[in-house]
């Protein structure tokens, strides 16, 4: 919880409160424009909030990205659930059968042939 006090993150904590409550006081111009006749603001009376909410989840996320930084790897969450297993593609044998099936003729036949052994990365 330390590292959350240090200069640059009161910097972070500092800016994110004031673009919050920016964007809040934003959207309650806006509103006050709108019922006032100008059409337009009732969208930009909403936008103004979802900033607000954007800024706090980015915020919330990036101290919690922060105090997750240094854990061991072989420690899990501390709520006892397993991590996810990384995503896959449902297609994913298929595109390996058709790589192989291929023989060297479509778009990684103009690598190298070591290159072409480790397979595509685009």
């Amino acid at each position: 919880m330390r590292r959350l006090l240090t200069p640059p993150w009161i910097v972070l904590h500092c800016f994110a409160v004031v673009l919050t409550i920016a964007f809040g006081l934003l959207g309650w111009w806006q509103l006050g424009r709108a019922q006032h006749g100008n059409a337009i603001s009732w969208g930009y009376a909403l936008e103004w909030p979802l900033f607000a909410v954007f800024t706090v989840a980015l915020w919330v996320r990036q101290m919690r990205l922060e105090l997750h930084k240094d854990r061991p790897e072989g420690e899990g969450p501390r709520r006892g659930r397993p991590e996810p297993p990384p995503m896959t593609s449902p297609f994913e044998a298929s595109i390996m059968r058709a790589r192989l099936d291929d023989g060297g003729h479509g778009p990684d036949a103009r690598q190298s042939p070591s290159e072409s052994s480790q397979g595509s990365h685009a």
